[in-house]
């Protein structure tokens, strides 16, 4: 018998689990409303939950609602399109990040924090929501801002980006700088990453190649990983392009990886 990862229609069936057929359910029986009817609601619950609170937040994250990547300038607060996003207020590296760089050191860590996870989401936060965000003024964020920028370091804004142009996420940096040969500290020292989160942003791309490798498609990949369709499709272009010359360390991230997706199964995980 085939097993559901072999078969992309067993895979999507199993998604579907039974909140949504429990909300059909209920819907029907004690509504009374028809089957066609059932359906068609609970298609349009998903995909405003999805839309709205797709990305499900961890216990130190919130979620807040940012101007969409796609609006142009000009737009009043008013017109504007906004996108929910998970946004991480503490991790434990935080810690770490203090105690080295004090609480200018940290606020500026956070300030990039937010803005990337943002940016990598689909939204774009200002000025004025990282200060509201951080408990500070927008004149500290612009000294800050200022400051990371004269060490090459774009935090990707509203305003940033209308000037700067699209760009890609910072995860997609910093799996370049790693297939580009950099160790783990040179990539700190450019990213104002740590190394634990470096090692966590490697380890979701070599998931997405390998789920790619074994025929998933990206939004199934998406759904298996919790990684926004805009950073995959950046993954799978990075991938094409340093398959060769970055060789090694792609067989190498990928060797690590496999065991993990293979201790998964029956879970969120891949059933190969």
């Amino acid at each position: 018998m085939s097993a559901a990862g072999d078969n992309p229609k067993l895979l999507t069936n199993a998604w579907k689990k039974t909140n949504e057929n429990q909300l059909f359910t209920e819907l029907e029986k004690d509504y009374g409303f028809s089957r066609a009817i059932c359906r068609s609601l609970v298609h349009l619950m998903h995909e405003h939950i999805e839309a709205n609170y797709g990305n499900l937040r961890n216990d130190s994250q919130i979620i807040y609602h940012a101007v969409s990547v796609h609006e142009p300038p000009g737009k009043s607060i008013e017109q504007l399109s906004l996108v929910s996003v998970a946004l991480t207020i503490s991790e434990p590296e935080d810690a770490d990040i203090l105690e080295l760089k004090g609480v200018s050191g940290l606020r500026k860590h956070k300030l990039l924090r937010f803005a990337n996870e943002t940016y990598d989401q689909g939204g774009l936060l200002t000025q004025e929501d990282l200060a509201l965000l951080l408990t500070t003024s927008t004149r500290t964020i612009q000294r800050d801002m200022r400051e990371m920028r004269e060490q090459g370091i774009e935090v990707p804004t509203r305003g940033s980006i209308q000037d700067i142009g699209p760009t890609v996420s910072h995860k997609t940096k910093i799996i370049e700088l790693y297939l580009k040969g950099y160790e783990y500290t040179d990539i700190e020292q450019r990213t104002r990453h740590t190394g634990d989160a470096i090692k966590r942003y490697i380890n979701g791309f070599s998931k997405v190649i390998l789920l790619t490798s074994k025929g998933y498609s990206p939004l199934q990949i998406r759904e298996l990983t919790s990684q926004s369709e805009k950073v995959i499709q950046e993954y799978l272009s990075l991938y094409e392009t340093y398959k060769e010359m970055g060789g090694d360390r792609i067989a190498q991230i990928m060797t690590v990886s496999s065991p993990e997706l293979d201790r998964k199964k029956g879970g969120r995980g891949v059933s190969p």
